[in-house]
Formats: C-alpha cells, sequence, structure tokens
C-alpha cells in the first residue's frame, strides 16, 4: 500500500494551500486531538529511556515543526501553508515508540542493519495513520503521511526507500532538510568532537551531503534563516 503512496489520486507535490488547518473540522476535531495524543505517548517514551540522553524524540519533533514553519514563513509561502506544514510534521516520528527501545540509545555509531531497523519508524507511523484514518479523505491526512514515510528519502533516490527527488513532494523535501538538521545539531555520544554549531552542522549539510541528498534551493533558504537566527542569538 505505501510503496504506491506516490501514485494515489489525492496524492499533490505542491505545498498545502487548499485547506486551513486552523478553521477545518476535520482537522481541528479529528486530526489535532489524534497529534496531541501521539506526542504525548511519544512523551511516555522517552521517558522510559535512559536519564542522560540529548536526543529525545517528542523535543525533537517540536523543534522540527518549529523550523519547518519559520522556514516556509521565511520563503514567503504563507501564515496558512505555514501552519499546514508545522501540523504535519508534528507527528512525523510516531513511529519510533512501536520500536524496540532499547535501539536508541547505544554509545556506538549505529550499524547498517541497526540503522535500517530505525528507519522503519517512517512505515510504522504511516501505517498507524492510515489504519486509524481509514475512512477519512482528506489533503491534511495525505500531508501527514507523505511527511511521516518520506522524510528520509534522498533526492539521489538512496534514502530509505529508494524514492528519487522527482517523486518526493515540495513538503517533504524541505521537511528533510530541516528534520535532517535538528538530528545533527543534538549531540549524542557517537559524534565525539564534532562540530555542531548551527555554523558546523549547515557547513556539513552543504559541503558533505549537498544536492545529491538536499534541495539546495530549500536548504540555502533555511540556511540562511538559521543563520540570522543564530547571528540574533550571539550579539
Amino acid at each position: 500500500m505505501f510503496a504506491n503512496f506516490k501514485n494515489r489520486a489525492d496524492y499533490n507535490k505542491d505545498w498545502p494551500k487548499g485547506f486551513d488547518f486552523k478553521t477545518d473540522e476535520t482537522c481541528q476535531n479529528i486530526f489535532k486531538p489524534f497529534i496531541k495524543e501521539q506526542l504525548e505517548e511519544l512523551k511516555t517514551y522517552d521517558a522510559l529511556r535512559p536519564d542522560d540522553i540529548t536526543y529525545i524524540f517528542h523535543e525533537h519533533a517540536m523543534r522540527v515543526a518549529t523550523g519547518i514553519k519559520n522556514t516556509c514563513l521565511y520563503m514567503e509561502l504563507g501564515n496558512n501553508v505555514a501552519n499546514n506544514m508545522y501540523r504535519a510534521v508534528l507527528p512525523h516520528d510516531i513511529g519510533k515508540k512501536d520500536l524496540p527501545i532499547e535501539i536508541w540509545d547505544n554509545a556506538e555509531k549505529p550499524t547498517g542493519e541497526l540503522k535500517a531497523q530505525r528507519r522503519t519508524h517512517t512505515i510504522i507511523g504511516a501505517k498507524c495513520v492510515e489504519e486509524r484514518f481509514k475512512d477519512i479523505n482528506h489533503p491534511f491526512k495525505t500531508l501527514m503521511i507523505d511527511i511521516m514515510l518520506y522524510h528520509h528519502e534522498q533526492r539521489d533516490g538512496k534514502g530509505t526507500q529508494g524514492i528519487p527527488s522527482d517523486e518526493l513532494s515540495l513538503p517533504v523535501q524541505l521537511a528533510s532538510i530541516v528534520e535532517a538538521f535538528d538530528g545533527w545539531h543534538i549531540w549524542r555520544p557517537h559524534y565525539g568532537d564534532r562540530d555542531i554549531s548551527v555554523p558546523g552542522v549547515l557547513k556539513r549539510m552543504r559541503e558533505e551531503k549537498g544536492s545529491e541528498i538536499f534541495n539546495m534551493e530549500f536548504f540555502e533558504a533555511f540556511a540562511q534563516m538559521k543563520m540570522e537566527e543564530f547571528e540574533k542569538q550571539i550579539n
């Protein structure tokens, strides 16, 4: 079912402009409570992890959603798109709480096999949404599943599920950038002395990853926004 998601009739690769989460009855009465519920469950899951962890999933979700919203506004996509994107990104990692808790907080760099197991959270989360709302046809559901399922894809088609750039929506291409930045900006034991400052992470993303992984037009807009935020903080 999910391998063919990109070919569904309701799949839209453009920015989510056709509804307003703040006023849409289905979003307010069905999807908003679901997102709140799922983030609370993710927070409970985080509480079972070691006390000294730095990469906390429910906090990561909030940072990424805020980064998405701010980037959309910076790109002048409008308040409606920014808010719709914010809401759709909040639950992007809910599949993690259905995986064994011991796979997340190893001191050493994860092996390819472990990384692949961790990345199944994308499919688990998408299945959760699809099964929970199987009788609902709404563009927000489509957007939420799209981001949840494909936020670890790469433009060169070498991501988790091998989806190339021409099959990735604009929301996914932006979400993958903001999500990756936050993941590399939070220190973890296997990072050692890696530079995880805002400039350091942006430099790594630009020079080591670049256009093979990211939409560079979106990346440079995000990077400029983050550097402006960073410079305000240090001045």
